[in-house]
């Protein structure tokens, strides 16, 4: 199209020139300048930066199925379709029988993952601070939590997050989630950034609520003497997880430092047996309202304040990565199966 709209713009000068005195003089220089508008705007259009698809794969050694390797090809596909390059951080975190070592080498390879990104993120950010990056995770949620905490404090803040499936770009990357609606193989889930601690609006708030349910005084055994409380996410078709999540916070179970400790009350937030709605605007929604829950939640009982919170979380990796960014600083977050402790 740009190549024809040049070639009337280039025609009809002569045209115009030619004929300006003529009876066609001002239809000539109107379909004159309007194919040079065509033409320059189809121009800046295709030059546009599509950016980069940063892919970080982290596969756990024992896992069993080869979905992790699948997903690795289709998340490079798809990032070469929709930006301009890509680049993939692959790193099996190890299995060891030693749950001490085991600890440290998945510290390593989180570390490592992490630094890779944060220079290919320095990189873009010096060449074009304006264009967009698209993150896609695949790892265990206790290893995307804990990698979207470490990018909480990343300085690059002129990148945009770019959607594959409408124009227009938003502040912070776009974290794309693994669709399962078969239209795609990715769909733009989150935006990482402040808007994620906005409160929501009286329209939003109706809209949550359709998707997910807030129970502030859940039934369970607690620990009256507990150091922690427990918040238990349950997005994921899962309908043993909250009791199981709940009965191991009462108690006591070992975080990924491997530190037990028991729960003396908890905060759940139960999106049913459904899944979230393939829509960047549902993604950001449960989130928003998961962090406004447990912020009004801890609030409210300022006799927990000294407490740790332990996250228990069945739920999308995107989901993960933005909580984690939110407040993984301050929450720990509790791997499936749940262990009563040991070395």
């Amino acid at each position: 199209m740009a190549g024809v709209a040049g070639a009337v713009a280039a025609g009809t000068v002569p045209d115009v020139i030619k004929g300006w005195w003529g009876e066609h003089r001002w239809f000539l220089t109107v379909l004159c300048l309007g194919a040079a508008g065509v033409f320059a705007a189809i121009n800046l259009w295709q030059q546009r930066s599509r950016g980069v698809g940063i892919i970080v794969a982290l596969p756990r050694e024992e896992w069993r199925v080869p979905w992790s390797e699948q997903w690795t090809h289709a998340a490079v596909d798809h990032a070469r379709r929709n930006h301009d390059s890509c680049f993939a951080v692959r790193r099996v975190v190890p299995a060891e029988a030693d749950a001490g070592r085991r600890r440290e080498l998945r510290g390593d390879v989180l570390e490592l993952a992490f630094e890779l990104v944060s220079a290919r993120l320095t990189e873009i950010s010096e060449a074009d601070p304006a264009a967009p990056v698209s993150l896609y995770v695949n790892a265990a949620l206790p290893d995307a939590f804990e990698l979207g905490a470490m990018f909480k404090f990343n300085v690059q803040r002129g990148i945009k997050g770019v959607s594959a499936r409408r124009e227009g770009s938003a502040d912070g990357p776009m974290v794309a989630q693994r669709s399962e609606s078969g239209r795609d193989a990715f769909f733009s889930a989150i935006w990482i950034s402040g808007r994620l601690k906005e409160g929501l609006s009286p329209a939003e708030s109706v809209r949550v609520e359709k998707l997910i349910r807030v129970v502030e005084e859940p039934e369970f055994e607690r620990a009256p003497d507990g150091g922690a409380v427990a918040l238990v996410v349950h997005l994921a078709d899962n309908p043993k997880m909250v009791a199981q999540a709940l009965r191991a916070a009462g108690e006591g179970c070992a975080d990924t430092r491997g530190r037990v400790e028991r729960c003396r009350d908890a905060l759940v937030i139960d999106g049913g047996p459904g899944n979230i709605p393939e829509s960047a605007d549902e993604f950001e929604l449960v989130v928003r309202r998961i962090y406004e829950a447990w912020r009004k939640w801890v609030t409210a009982r300022p006799q927990y304040a000294e407490l740790e919170t332990r996250l228990f979380m069945a739920a999308p990796a995107s989901v993960a990565f933005a909580l984690g960014w939110i407040f993984g600083h301050s929450v720990r977050i509790i791997p499936h199966p749940y262990e009563k402790g040991g070395s």
